[in-house]
């Protein structure tokens, strides 16, 4: 029976202490969460928000910033792709040059590419101060990327022949293993 009062009491106790941490916090709903606005393996997403006194100033910086994610997320990816490579191949003295070169194409091409970006969904609001507050969602078809990088690579001067095939065999099994067959 103690030990039913004692373990009630300590229930109490922490639930208590959760809520008073708690206190002073409303959660805030924002639009666009779920997975359709999550990437996957074939999309690349991000959502943002941008707020000015000026409705097109919060779109502008709505889609600066949600491109900015959007290209951090393909860096990642890249990243990973190039890790992954570094691992299966043996390491020489070239491998840290071939890493830079691959590097510096990949973010060229994004800078091209956040421009053929779709918008999902777009979303104005103005909030207490009469500020506009912008939020869009964003995507980026990974296929379509890796596709345009590699592209880019093939007419890179500054990437020899064997670099150019071991991006080449990087980013074809890249896309298969995307399984986007359209």
């Amino acid at each position: 029976m103690k030990q039913l009062i004692l373990f009630g009491l300590t229930m109490m106790v922490i639930g208590l202490g959760c809520k008073t941490k708690m206190d002073g916090l409303t959660e805030v709903k924002t639009p666009f969460s779920g997975s359709k606005y999550e990437g996957n393996k074939r999309w690349v997403r991000a959502v943002a928000s941008g707020e000015s006194q000026n409705l097109e100033t919060s779109k502008d910086k709505a889609m600066l910033l949600a491109k900015q994610r959007l290209a951090s997320s393909f860096q990642t990816e890249i990243k990973n792709l190039t890790e992954n490579y570094k691992g299966e191949r043996q390491v020489d003295e070239s491998i840290g040059d071939f890493n830079e070169r691959f590097q510096s194409l990949t973010r060229e091409v994004m800078s091209q590419l956040l421009v053929e970006v779709q918008t999902i969904d777009e979303k104005v609001f103005m909030n207490k101060q009469n500020n506009y507050v912008t939020w869009v969602a964003l995507e980026a078809r990974k296929k379509t990327i890796y596709k345009k990088l590699k592209e880019q690579a093939k007419l890179r001067n500054s990437l020899s022949e064997k670099d150019k095939a071991v991006i080449e065999k990087m980013i074809d099994q890249a896309i298969e293993e995307l399984g986007d067959t359209d």
